[in-house]
């Protein structure tokens, strides 16, 4: 055969095959037409969003009302609706104009700037297959009264969907690129294809712009391509900064290589590329482009992180909050730092910066449930193991359901007694993920029990092991 089939070398999939007959036989051989590993992972793929979507019809059903009640119990609360009137978008505005009128009607876009200029093309689809409503006419009532407008309430649907359509296009991209990472196992991104977490948030919010940016820099980095690998993180940068992290994994196994020459090319494409994606937010208006940083550095301890149990419990202000959790992350990061140096072999670069991105969502100051998502490709390649891997989904899509539960007041105690069972989601989600950063390190100190070591020799030429 071509590529290792899990069937073969996986025993939860060999165990879970016995349904269809067992695992592939020995004298299997590579198969010529039909569809192909590609064609079935991207159905997959396909198949797990439109599952995922399914979960939102009472949502969709009630118009994506922010006052239903069921956006809660059924846990099918989307930010993409929510954007459409409240940053302007159903009258077109600029979400970064410094225009007086425009900016007393709504507020500014608190999103980063590739997640504006997607939003903003997406309006402007919907508005043309929407007939073209005159935005004028819209500008003589109140913001409010245009929200609750029959026409926008049409509008903020048809808005959904192409986002949704262009976040199910991404996804397929992202199981594309994992596939093609490496080369004799292309059944690894099964682990992103059919991802709970990926039916559950993945049309939460726009963390699927970062995460095929993500996944299409690990498939350059696999063939030497450092300035596509470079662009591609500054997408994923200008999308969700986190992709960022690639860079300090990159750095941390050029410091054990003692060799700075895969870095130097792919800091500076991704610096380029960040600019000049952010550069029409800065350039119409850098105030409103300044507030997404205000406002990510002015959260405090917040929802879904261990620091909201402390400040619930003990009581933590929010510089305090977040000094310990720059601290913790600091150190986090100098762990992993030591661990690459001190590793028997040279780590691979989806273990390196799945170490550093769990730190970051385990340590940081606040963690949403679609966050998962950033860890989702590097996981499919940093632990090809599908047993740890569906023991942290699990977690995750526990800790999914109760935190919107306990967003929707379901979860809220009687009396004065503390959210007991929020905190036991934070827990269990902290537990899944500390589990497989577990396995990863294990992989990285005993590299003969890592399925994809034999990718790993040396940073031979430009091509970097992930």
């Amino acid at each position: 055969m071509t590529h290792v089939h899990p069937t073969r070398e996986d025993r939860v999939v060999a165990s879970l095959s016995e349904v269809v007959g067992g695992p592939v036989g020995d004298h299997a051989g590579p198969r010529r037409g039909g569809v192909g590993v590609l064609g079935v992972l991207l159905a997959l793929t396909a198949l797990t969003f439109a599952l995922g979507l399914v979960s939102k019809t009472v949502c969709a059903q009630d118009g994506w009302s922010t006052s239903k009640q069921s956006r809660f119990t059924h846990a099918c609360v989307s930010d993409v609706p929510d954007a459409y009137s409240a940053t302007g978008l159903d009258e077109l505005a600029w979400p970064w104009s410094s225009d007086t009128d425009t900016r007393e009607r709504h507020a500014v876009t608190e999103e980063p700037a590739l997640v504006g200029l997607w939003s903003y093309a997406a309006a402007r689809v919907t508005h043309v297959l929407s007939g073209s409503p005159d935005v004028g006419a819209r500008l003589d009532q109140p913001p409010g009264t245009v929200a609750a407008s029959d026409e926008v309430d049409d509008e903020r649907r048809l808005f959904v969907v192409v986002n949704v359509l262009g976040f199910a296009l991404l996804a397929m991209a992202a199981t594309a690129a994992l596939a093609a990472a490496g080369r004799r196992r292309p059944w690894d991104a099964a682990v992103f294809a059919v991802a709970p977490v990926l039916a559950l948030t993945g049309a939460v919010s726009w963390d699927l712009l970062p995460v095929a940016a993500v996944a299409g820099a690990l498939w350059a980095f696999s063939r030497g391509r450092l300035v596509l690998a470079g662009a591609l993180v500054g997408v994923g940068a200008a999308a969700g900064v986190w992709p960022v992290l690639l860079l300090v994994a990159l750095a941390l196994l050029c410091v054990r290589e003692r060799r700075v020459a895969p870095l130097l090319p792919t800091l500076v494409t991704a610096t380029a590329v960040w600019a000049l994606l952010n550069a029409p937010a800065f350039l119409t208006g850098r105030a409103q482009w300044e507030r997404f940083w205000s406002a990510a550095w002015d959260r405090g301890p917040d929802q879904g992180s261990v620091w909201a149990i402390v400040a619930q419990s003990a009581g933590l202000g929010r510089e305090t909050g977040l000094q310990a959790s720059w601290a913790l992350v600091g150190l986090w990061v100098a762990g992993v730092a030591a661990l690459v140096l001190l590793a028997p072999a040279r780590p691979r670069l989806s273990q390196v910066a799945f170490l550093v991105v769990a730190g970051v969502l385990v340590l940081g100051i606040a963690y949403e449930p679609e966050q998962a998502l950033w860890l989702l490709p590097l996981a499919a390649l940093a632990r090809a193991r599908w047993r740890d891997l569906l023991v942290w989904q699990a977690c995750e899509v526990v800790y999914f359901a109760l935190h919107w539960w306990w967003r929707g007041d379901l979860l809220t105690p009687g009396g004065d007694g503390v959210a007991g069972f929020y905190w036991l989601a934070i827990v269990v989600h902290v537990g899944g993920t500390l589990w497989l950063v577990a396995m990863v390190v294990r992989d990285v100190w005993w590299p003969e029990d890592d399925p994809r070591a034999y990718q790993v020799t040396v940073m031979r030429s430009n091509v970097v092991a992930v």
